[in-house]
């Protein structure tokens, strides 16, 4: 089972980016899907079950929009603060029929837009009138559309997001626009001006950025007890116990990350070598790739003792009986939370958290059969 926002989604085809003319055959084909964003926020429509699912434009819809775009593919006139949308291509729907480039190519051309717009802006709000009757996606609506459909949302909002904030070449402070379908940003400064990025050996002007969090569950080694926190942040009005989280650092591996967020945060001790990377999660919040592990702590009536003196950044955090929380976890449906005990709830399925919480409820029950 892919984590939320982690299914395998659309072929991304990335070697075909630099190709202009598949770029531009591509957003105007009949085949095209776009996924509409305006001021940060993608829509939603209402399925015939009367669930949320993710509002796609198509080609026919947007026919004019395209008509004016797609001249300016790849130029300096495609930057947001001129056309007044960012562009960026998100790959092929290789299960759809229809579309193809060069014999080979096959499927549904996806494109992530969004749109910020006035009256300086090559597109104008008259433009985009056919939006303000859609209704605007927020985190409720979100964690109720499928997987499939979260992981699209996902990927165009971390590129459309990224899009949005880099105006301006690090190297030389000219402007920077868009390249390879929107998913490198290119300087736009002469060739006789002295720019230590572009000139650069390797020519990184600016790629996408996806900032990755370490996410532990801790246990002991016979998986009988799991270590579960409760940070200041508030989630609603209700009590919540879940897995700890940190950004990593420059220089440092998974590993180290997971002991020092471990020891920071909680005051156990937890070996690099007892811990495991399980699975990952992208988590468009602003842009993270959430790195899901296992830290194993060794009971000495030392290492799994808990002080949250040296960084205050958690409200408690507890060993928790594995048996009593995977009683909770088994009793679980749906939803945003798992019920527990006085009034404590864990994380619900669409977090990489309540997926470590069930691997190591899992690895108990298994370590019991034995």
């Amino acid at each position: 089972m892919s984590n939320f926002f982690g299914d395998v989604g659309l072929n991304r085809v990335s070697f075909l980016r630099e190709d202009t003319e598949f770029i531009k055959l591509a957003f105007t084909s009949s085949e095209a899907k776009f996924i509409v964003f305006v001021n940060g926020e993608a829509f939603y429509d209402i399925s015939s079950d009367g669930k949320p699912q993710l509002h796609i434009e198509t080609s026919t819809s947007l026919k004019g929009i395209i008509t004016t775009l797609s001249p300016l593919l790849e130029t300096k006139d495609l930057r947001v603060d001129v056309s007044g949308v960012s562009i960026t291509f998100l790959g092929l729907d290789d299960r759809i029929d229809g579309f193809s480039y060069k014999g080979k190519y096959k499927g549904a051309p996806y494109f992530g837009l969004e749109f910020k717009v006035d009256y300086k802006t090559l597109l104008t709000p008259k433009d985009i009138e056919f939006t303000t009757s859609l209704q605007r996606m927020d985190r409720e609506s979100l964690f109720m559309i499928d997987n499939h459909s979260a992981t699209l949302y996902s990927h165009a909002k971390m590129y459309l997001d990224w899009l949005n904030k880099y105006k301006f070449c690090p190297g030389c402070g000219s402007v920077i626009y868009p390249v390879h379908g929107g998913t490198k940003l290119q300087c736009s400064s002469a060739p006789e001006v002295n720019c230590n990025v572009r000139n650069a050996r390797v020519n990184n002007v600016c790629f996408p950025r996806s900032d990755p969090v370490i996410i532990i569950a801790m246990a002991n080694e016979d998986y009988s007890k799991i270590c579960l926190a409760r940070s200041f942040r508030k989630h609603g009005n209700f009590v919540m116990y879940s897995t700890i989280a940190g950004f990593m650092e420059p220089g440092e591996s998974i590993e180290n990350a997971c002991a020092r967020e471990i020891w920071e945060e909680t005051g156990v001790h937890c070996d690099v070598d007892n811990v495991k990377i399980i699975s990952s999660q992208p988590w468009p919040y602003p842009a993270n790739l959430m790195i899901g592990c296992l830290g194993i702590v060794k009971f000495n009536n030392k290492d799994e003792i808990i002080d949250l003196g040296n960084d205050p950044e958690l409200m408690d955090a507890q060993w928790f009986d594995t048996n009593e929380v995977r009683a909770a976890m088994d009793s679980y449906k749906t939803g945003w939370l798992v019920p527990f005990k006085d009034e404590i709830n864990f994380p619900g399925e669409t977090a990489i958290a309540h997926h470590l919480i069930r691997h190591v409820c899992k690895q108990h029950q298994r370590l019991q059969k034995l």
